[in-house]
């Protein structure tokens, strides 16, 4: 199986029917995502600890439960939509060794 990709998307303006999207902060969900979470945790991790030791983010914990609904047949997606401020809570779950094996960070979103 392939990675799915995961993109950035500061203000996701238009939805897009094969995306799953995930707001990390209050934000107003945009119509047409097939899926749409809250991630509400952005970055918690326990400083010095390995990435396999660490208290999940929100972000993570909604990756890994995206890809259990994808596979389960629950969800329907071809990619992940992050809407965040930054990069800097989708390379945090990037670290994480489930999310990692499953995701591949893309960059910018842009339809």
């Amino acid at each position: 199986m392939s990675e799915i990709p995961v993109w950035l998307a500061v203000e996701p303006a238009a939805g897009d029917p094969r995306s799953a999207l995930v707001l990390t902060a209050e934000r107003r969900s945009a119509e047409g995502f097939a899926v749409v979470r809250h991630a509400a945790a952005a970055a918690v991790a326990q400083s010095g600890s390995c990435s396999c030791c660490r208290v999940p983010s929100g972000l993570t914990a909604v990756l890994r439960q995206l890809f259990l609904d994808r596979v389960r047949g629950t969800a329907a997606f071809d990619r992940i939509v992050v809407a965040a401020d930054d990069e800097t809570a989708i390379l945090e779950a990037m670290t994480d060794p489930l999310v990692a094996a499953r995701y591949a960070y893309k960059g910018l979103y842009s339809r």
